[in-house]
């Protein structure tokens, strides 16, 4: 579309949204902006070059038109609209319709070179009074930094274009590149500042996105992760800076069983429902078979289970299950249960936390397994955080009434200093403790409840038994002291009970 007169309809009859507010189509933006922008407000976002400006820009744009607004689009680079277009065509919010009809795209840049910010304002003013856009885009504002000749000039240029703005209730954002920590007189006159950044940490990259300021909203506080793919940019609210809800009292008679009846004994009777439970142990001691367990507990009772895992392929996790005689293989196929497998490539633990909530919500799960804590870990690109991120993550699930089982591993010989990370384990309620005993020139597993909050546990340690039957929980035993700690004290031989006495 060129510049004419055509003269839109009222937008705000067409937009539900509007009552002051202007929603950005962002996945998760309106909730680090605490609902959207304010209408009429002017915003500065800065970024790197390739930080995504553009396409953030781009995509309010075209959201706003789909409700109902006209768009203006205003450029101060040399840089043609043909080209500015092209870019955009392979993304979804692409709408070759909306272009022709309620987006308009001016140069300013020649009226800027020839007039100054004076004739650039007044090219802005006239196209405003003429098209009436309810929402605009200022590119290339680095451009009116340059030819201002002093910060006052600077200044009254904000000042005059934000009085506009204001009262022509067009919603504008103004992208420049990123200032660092040298001040600039928009900074303070703006409604809103935004930045666009990336993080390095060793040979991995991602994209953050942080509102320093903004005017009339109760916005997140706080970098946030996000990426830009074919739909435009993505982004995923840090859980840790989000209110949660209150939660309600757990019914702690109400539990759920592990489903071989030694290790629900063991429990009281099973876990609480709603509770997380972690199962600590090195590689290979069980702690997978126990949570595919569960998992076939819930589904043999009728209920919804997911499994989110990083190690073991759905194929290798259902052969692994039917090992030990436990079938999962009918319940993926109708959707009782459903896995979501992460391969070893880059990760980000907001985008991983993302996708698990979602899949409890949509699943209308009661039941998860987490296998493998670690991986959320390893995909935190600032691990400081993660202590609090997981703290988050455990309310948000305890939040959505799921059951959570929690596989966390740690090293096979135990370790000879203090963890470097927070372990999943403090975060719940229940903890699980699986070892090697190396007794009588043999290796065993054995079973411990460390901690349950909701009731009364079976302290003892026990044997657990792995074979094509199944999983198998023996009585006590007599032997050294330490055992599960790893550093077992002189005492007589270790004598086992008969590993299918209870199973």
């Amino acid at each position: 579309m060129t510049q004419d007169d055509h003269q839109p309809a009222d937008s705000s009859a067409l937009d539900p949204d509007r009552n002051g507010n202007v929603t950005t189509g962002v996945t998760g933006l309106d909730d680090i902006l605490g609902g959207g922008l304010v209408e009429g407000g002017l915003y500065l976002i800065e970024g790197m070059a390739g930080a995504g400006k553009t396409i953030l820009s781009s995509q309010i744009g075209f959201h706003r038109v789909a409700q109902g607004d006209m768009v203006l689009y205003i450029t101060l680079i040399a840089e043609s609209h043909t080209k500015l277009l092209a870019h955009l065509k392979p993304l979804s919010f692409y709408d070759a319709d909306a272009i022709s009809d309620r987006m308009l795209f001016v140069s300013g840049y020649h009226e800027l070179m020839r007039d100054g910010l004076s004739g650039f304002l007044s090219l802005i003013a006239a196209t405003i009074k003429t098209s009436r856009p309810r929402f605009m885009v200022i590119d290339g504002f680095r451009s009116a930094r340059e030819f201002s000749s002093t910060e006052l000039e600077l200044s009254q240029f904000i000042h005059e274009l934000s009085a506009f703005v204001s009262a022509a209730r067009c919603t504008t954002l103004i992208l420049a590149p990123l200032s660092g920590n040298e001040p600039h007189p928009e900074h303070t006159l703006v409604d809103g500042l935004i930045e666009l950044n990336r993080y390095n940490t060793g040979m991995r990259r991602a994209r953050e996105i942080e509102v320093h300021k903004l005017r009339a909203r109760d916005h997140l506080l706080g970098k946030h992760f996000f990426k830009i793919t074919e739909r435009g940019l993505v982004t995923f609210p840090r859980i840790e800076a989000t209110a949660a809800d209150d939660l309600d009292i757990p019914d702690f008679k109400s539990r759920l069983s592990f489903g071989f009846p030694d290790f629900d004994q063991m429990l009281g009777g099973g876990v609480v429902r709603g509770s997380t439970t972690t199962l600590v142990g090195p590689s290979g001691v069980g702690k997978t078979l126990m949570s595919l367990k569960f998992l076939q507990s819930g589904i043999e009772h009728g209920e919804r289970c997911i499994y989110f895992g990083f190690y073991e392929s759905p194929s290798r996790l259902i052969a692994k299950a039917r090992s030990v005689g436990v079938d999962l293989e009918p319940a993926l196929q109708d959707g009782r249960l459903t896995i979501h497998w992460h391969p070893a490539v880059e990760l980000a633990i907001d985008e991983l936390a993302n996708e698990l909530l979602s899949a409890v919500k949509n699943a209308k799960a009661s039941r998860l397994v987490v296998d493998g804590i670690d991986g959320f870990h390893q995909s935190a690109n600032r691990v400081e955080r993660f202590g609090l991120f997981l703290n988050a993550l455990s309310h948000r699930l305890r939040e959505a009434g799921v059951t959570t089982v929690l596989t966390e591993e740690m090293p096979l010989y135990g370790e000879t200093r203090q963890p470097s990370t927070l372990r999943a384990s403090a975060m719940t309620e229940n903890i699980v403790l699986l070892r090697y005993i190396e007794a009588n020139s043999s290796l065993y597993r054995m079973v411990s409840i460390i901690k349950q909050r909701e009731g009364a546990h079976d302290t003892a340690i026990r044997r657990l038994t792995i074979d094509a039957r199944g999983l198998h929980i023996s009585d006590g035993f007599i032997g050294p002291t330490g055992l599960l700690s790893g550093h077992p004290s002189a005492g007589p031989a270790l004598s086992v009970s008969d590993p299918g006495a209870r199973s």
